[in-house]
């Protein structure tokens, strides 16, 4: 029997090997504007300057979460993580629909109890839940599918970087251990703020670590970055190494002229923290600065 060739395996191509292997073929017609590469689909809406955004986002027992976590936040992180990519092109979230891979010895009180969670989000930040399916399946799943729009202005994109754009993340990085990454606020009025001031050239959120995430929006944008490890900031306790490669933070990673820096900071109307963590160069330019970053790949172990 002839063996697979390596590049062939899972491990080999990883999260993004796997989706460009899968997705190459794909064609769309003239109302898809944005389609596989960024935090959501952009869809054309309603005539000049609307925009419908289109997500779907899988939480599964044993990845996400664990058989310990409280229902409420299983529901909750569901949901939110949803959100954390609408926010990740400044729209604002219309409705939502929501398939339930159920095991046959699940708790129905648990499953109540998860949807519950997930029902204080959606109200939270005005979310229709409007349908879905349920199966039953070897382990228990969510998966949320999420419709936004942006109504009079434009959503951001990861690949409106430039060289000389700075690099500003939200908050702090590397948390996720202390149960973060089930409670985290999506940061939906930043990105928001963001695309309505068109203070953004690029702009996606960090769910799979700075060390994943910033070299795709640079990928994208078809340059390079250089990092300042000292300006990347940590949450307590965590090490440089977890802030850039454990995941699951969910803050907002953007970029922004040098002429806007001074505006931004300036206007900044939030407690989030905003830190300036590098600078974009151009294409071809070292990019990985003094430190070695990876991320977060569900298929390739580190």
């Amino acid at each position: 029997m002839k063996r697979r060739a390596k590049t062939d395996s899972l491990a080999a191509l990883g999260e993004n090997g796997l989706l460009r292997l899968l997705t190459s073929g794909w064609k769309t017609d003239s109302r898809v504007l944005t389609g596989v590469g960024d935090d959501c689909a952009v869809l054309s809406g309603e005539g000049k300057n609307h925009f419908l955004l289109f997500k779907t986002d899988i939480v599964v027992e044993g990845i996400h979460f664990t058989s310990k976590a409280r229902p409420t936040e299983i529901g909750r992180k569901a949901l939110a993580r949803a959100l954390s990519d609408l926010a990740a092109m400044g729209a604002v979230p219309l409705a939502a629909v929501i398939t339930l891979g159920i095991p046959a010895n699940e708790s129905v009180s648990r499953l109540s109890a998860i949807y519950r969670g997930m029902e204080a989000l959606a109200k939270k930040y005005k979310v229709n839940l409007v349908g879905g399916e349920t199966t039953r399946a070897a382990q228990l799943f969510l998966n949320v599918a999420l419709l936004g729009e942006c109504r009079g202005y434009q959503p951001v994109l990861r690949s409106g970087a430039r060289a000389g754009d700075f690099i500003f993340v939200t908050g702090r990085l590397g948390s996720t251990q202390k149960r973060h990454h089930l409670v985290f606020e999506p940061r939906l009025a930043e990105g928001q703020w963001l695309a309505r001031q068109k203070l953004a050239s690029s702009l996606m959120d960090l769910s799979d670590g700075l060390g994943a995430d910033l070299p795709r929006l640079a990928n994208a944008s078809k340059v390079s970055f250089y990092l300042e490890p000292k300006a990347i900031p940590r949450a307590r306790g965590a090490t440089l190494k977890a802030a850039l490669n454990d995941g699951e933070d969910y803050e907002l990673l953007f970029t922004t002229p040098a002429s806007h820096v001074k505006t931004l900071k300036k206007k900044w109307p939030f407690a989030t923290p905003l830190h300036c963590i590098g600078v974009i160069r151009p294409h071809g330019e070292h990019s990985t600065g003094p430190i070695f970053a990876h991320g977060f790949d569900h298929f390739q172990q580190r």
